[in-house]
């Protein structure tokens, strides 16, 4: 059974986990001792581990009309990818993104040989007058569904009529601050202060008797802001 880490996943015995940065590019690391094994991808949500494949996502460019959302397969040995699917069937409202919002939250059901992803989709008013109640009404929207990605023999992704119901998400603060226990160390997303005043987003394993970082791993760097520019 496929572990949830914050920003990604670990296998089951807790010897591999896969994460994601801020652009989509996977990392795998050894999550009792922070150990990089490979990065790779782009735009990429990892979902699952099962055996020898992880199970991810892809999220079409910002800015496309629909943005569309695909399987894809890659070797948890080297980060290869295996294979990739046709775009699943989400509403053309639909935003996904490579964590989860209010307007969109993806999850994932693992086997043997098979996971089941579960998408949930909302939208409402955007706009910025005031408006009556009809018109708030008729701008909210909601669609969910399921697919089955089927990895013994030839990979298949197929939709599920009736999939089966999924327990509502926390708030989305609660989810980005998540935290998970692997082997015998705290996993945790953290912000720190990076060089010259900017800040690193970091994933660390902690002690959890002690909260003292065992390894830290940047995820994501942002530099620091520019000064204005000085006036004749």
């Amino acid at each position: 059974m496929t572990r949830l880490l914050p920003r990604g996943v670990a296998d089951a015995p807790g010897l591999r986990a896969v994460v994601h940065d801020r652009h989509g590019t996977l990392t795998a690391l050894d999550p009792r001792t922070g150990r990089v094994a490979w990065r790779a991808g782009n735009r990429l949500r990892p979902c699952a581990l099962v055996g020898g494949t992880v199970v991810a996502v892809r999220i079409g460019a910002p800015g496309e009309q629909d943005v569309p959302l695909v399987v894809v397969l890659l070797d948890a040995r080297d980060g290869d990818e295996r294979w990739t699917s046709q775009p699943l069937p989400l509403p053309p409202w639909a935003r996904p993104a490579l964590d989860d919002t209010d307007e969109f939250t993806l999850a994932a059901d693992d086997g043997d040989d098979h996971v089941v992803l579960h998408w949930t989709a909302r939208t409402s008013y955007r706009g910025r007058a005031a408006t009556g109640p009809g018109r708030l009404a008729a701008a909210r929207r909601e669609a969910s569904g399921a697919v089955r990605v089927d990895l013994a023999g030839r990979p298949a992704v197929t939709p599920l009529p009736e999939p089966p119901p999924r327990p509502a998400f926390a708030g989305f603060a609660q989810r980005t601050a998540a935290t998970a226990r692997v082997g015998d160390l705290t996993v945790e997303l953290a912000v720190r202060p990076g060089p010259a005043s900017g800040t690193d987003i970091v994933l660390r394993g902690l002690d959890p008797h002690t909260d003292v970082p065992v390894w830290e791993l940047v995820l994501d760097e942002t530099p620091p802001p520019r000064a204005p520019p000085l006036r004749p």
